[in-house]
C-alpha cells in the first residue's frame, strides 16, 4: 500500500520540485577526493528552499522507500548493534575543521550571535554551557556530543542513543507523517520521521528548540531549524551520516557536514551506556559564577580541590 501511495505521490509532486534539483546524489565516499564530494553535497542541499522540500524530493525519488521486515535486521546494512563513539571532529560541528572555525554560511543575525559568543569567551575566558546542569544538548548539536552511543534499528522505528543525559532520538519509519502543527510543540530533539532506501536511512527532523552547535565559538541555531540526514553503515565498524541543516534565522544557506561514529571493541562486554543524572554525585555539581561562566564544585577524588584551585570564586 505504501509503495503504491508514493508512486501516486511521485506523479503529483515531482513536477513541482524537479526544477530544484537533478537526480539525488548517491552516497559519496569520504576519500582523497572528499573536498570535491563535500562541495557537491553542499551544492545539492542549496538547490532546496527548505528541509521539508529536500526530504520530500528524496522520498518521492526513492519511491517512498523500502518496506523492511524483521528477518532483514540481521543483514549488515541494518545491524547497527554495538557501542560507538564519535569518530572525530572534537567539538566542531564540521569534523573537517578546527573547533574555533566554521564553514556555515551565516546570515547577519547568525554572524552577530556568533560574534557575541566570541566576545564573551574572550572577555571572561569561559562560558556557561546549559548541558552542565543535565539539560539535553538538543539537535542538531546531538551529532557533536562525545561519550558512548548505541543504535537500535527495527522495521518501524530506529533509536539513536547518546549516553549523555540519557538522550534518545526516535526515528519513525512506519510511514507516519510528522505530528500535526496544531498538536506539536518544540523539544530538544524535535519530531523525526524517516524511510530506508538501498540500506540508507533518510531522516527529517522539525519542531526543535533553539541552541548552539557546540560550546565555544560554534554558531547558534534558532527554533526554526530543521535537519535532513542520510545514515549509512560503511563497514563493520563505521556509521556515517550526511547532515543538511536549514535555519532561515541564522543560516544564509543550508549547512552540510559529514558526521561519523566508530564501533568500539567490546569483547568483554564491559562497555555499556550508563544512566546519567547530574544529581547522582557531587562531582557533577556546577557553580555558576558572577561573570556568567561555570566551574565544577568539590570533587570527591581530590582531598581539597577548592584549596588547590586558582579560581577565587571556587575557593
Amino acid at each position: 500500500m505504501k509503495k503504491r501511495f508514493f508512486l501516486l505521490c511521485s506523479i503529483l509532486l515531482v513536477p513541482s520540485i524537479s526544477g530544484q534539483a537533478a537526480e539525488p546524489l548517491g552516497w559519496l565516499t569520504k576519500d582523497a577526493d572528499w573536498a570535491a564530494s563535500k562541495s557537491q553535497l553542499q551544492a545539492f542541499g542549496e538547490k532546496f528552499s527548505s528541509a521539508s522540500d529536500m526530504y520530500a524530493y528524496l522520498q518521492v525519488t526513492a519511491g517512498g522507500g523500502d518496506t523492511l521486515q524483521w528477518p532483514q535486521m540481521g543483514e549488515p546494512a541494518y545491524d547497527w548493534s554495538g557501542v560507538y563513539t564519535r569518530t572525530g571532529g572534537g567539538l566542531s560541528f564540521d569534523p573537517d575543521i578546527a573547533a574555533g572555525e566554521t564553514t556555515a554560511k551565516l546570515t547577519p543575525a547568525g554572524a552577530a550571535a556568533r560574534q557575541a559568543k566570541i566576545d564573551r569567551v574572550n572577555s571572561t575566558g569561559g562560558e556557561y554551557d546549559p548541558i552542565s546542569d543535565c539539560r539535553p544538548p538538543g539537535h542538531p548539536r546531538w551529532a557533536t556530543e562525545p561519550f558512548l552511543h548505541e543504535f537500535v534499528v527495527t522495521p518501524n522505528q530506529s533509536w539513536l542513543m547518546n549516553e549523555m543525559v540519557n538522550d534518545v532520538r526516535r526515528i519513525y519509519t512506519d510511514g507516519s507523517a510528522h505530528t500535526l502543527p496544531e498538536d506539536a510543540y518544540a523539544s530538544a530533539n524535535g519530531d523525526s520521521i524517516g524511510f530506508w532506501t538501498d540500506g540508507m536511512l533518510v531522516i527529517h527532523t522539525q519542531y526543535l528548540m533553539s541552541g548552539q552547535y557546540q560550546r565555544g565559538t560554534q554558531p547558534d541555531y534558532s527554533d526554526q531549524v530543521q535537519v535532513v540526514e542520510r545514515w549509512k553503515k560503511i563497514d563493520g565498524v563505521v556509521l556515517e551520516a550526511d547532515f543538511w541543516v536549514f535555519d532561515p534565522v541564522n543560516l544564509a544557506k543550508p549547512w552540510y557536514t559529514r558526521q561519523s561514529w566508530t564501533k568500539l571493541a567490546n569483547d568483554d562486554n564491559l562497555l555499556r551506556l550508563r544512566y546519567w543524572d547530574c544529581r547522582e554525585n557531587q562531582n557533577n555539581e556546577i557553580l555558576q559564577k558572577s561573570d556568567g561562566t561555570s566551574q565544577f564544585m568539590d570533587f570527591d577524588f581530590i582531598e581539597n580541590d577548592a584549596e588547590v584551585s586558582t579560581d577565587e570564586e571556587v575557593k
